[in-house]
C-alpha cells in the first residue's frame, strides 16, 4: 500500500472515529434526558408516597375512632341488656301482684256475693218479722 493509500484509511478511520464519538455524545445527551425523566417520575413516586402515607395514618385515626365508638356500642349493649333483664323481673314482679290482686278481688267478690245472699235473706225475714208483729198488733188491736 501505498503512504496515500495509508493515509485515505487514515482519515476514514479518523472520520469514523468522530462520527462515532458525535453517536456517543448523542447518546450520552439522550440518556442523561432519560435520567431526569426518571428522576422526575422518582419524585413523583415519592410525592405520591408521601401521600399514601399521610392517607395511611388517616385511616389509622379513623380505625381508632371506630374502635373507640365500638367499645361504646358495646358499653350502650350492655346497659340495655341490663335494663331488658330490669324490666323482665319488673314485668314478673308486677304480674305476680296483679295475679295476687286478682285473687283478692275474686274473693271479696265472694264475699260480696255471701254477703248479699245474707243480707237478703236477713231483709226477708226482717220482713217476716215485721209483718208477724203488724199481724200480732193487728189482733191485739193495737194497729
Amino acid at each position: 500500500m501505498t503512504n496515500e493509500q495509508n493515509n485515505q484509511i487514515m482519515q476514514a478511520i479518523k472520520e469514523l472515529h468522530d462520527q462515532m464519538n458525535d453517536g456517543f455524545a448523542k447518546m450520552d445527551k439522550r440518556f442523561e434526558e432519560v435520567d431526569k425523566r426518571f428522576e422526575e417520575v422518582d419524585k413523583r413516586f415519592e410525592e405520591v408516597d408521601k401521600r399514601f402515607e399521610e392517607i395511611d395514618k388517616r385511616f389509622e385515626e379513623v380505625d381508632k375512632r371506630f374502635d373507640e365508638i365500638d367499645k361504646r356500642f358495646e358499653k350502650v349493649d350492655k346497659r340495655f341488656e341490663e335494663i331488658d333483664k330490669r324490666f323482665d323481673s319488673f314485668q314478673a314482679d308486677m304480674n305476680s301482684r296483679f295475679d295476687e290482686v286478682d285473687k283478692r278481688f275474686d274473693a271479696m267478690d265472694e264475699r260480696v256475693n255471701k254477703l248479699q245472699d245474707s243480707m237478703n235473706l236477713l231483709a226477708r225475714k226482717n220482713f217476716e218479722n215485721e209483718t208477724e208483729i203488724y199481724r200480732i198488733k193487728k189482733a191485739i188491736g193495737q194497729q
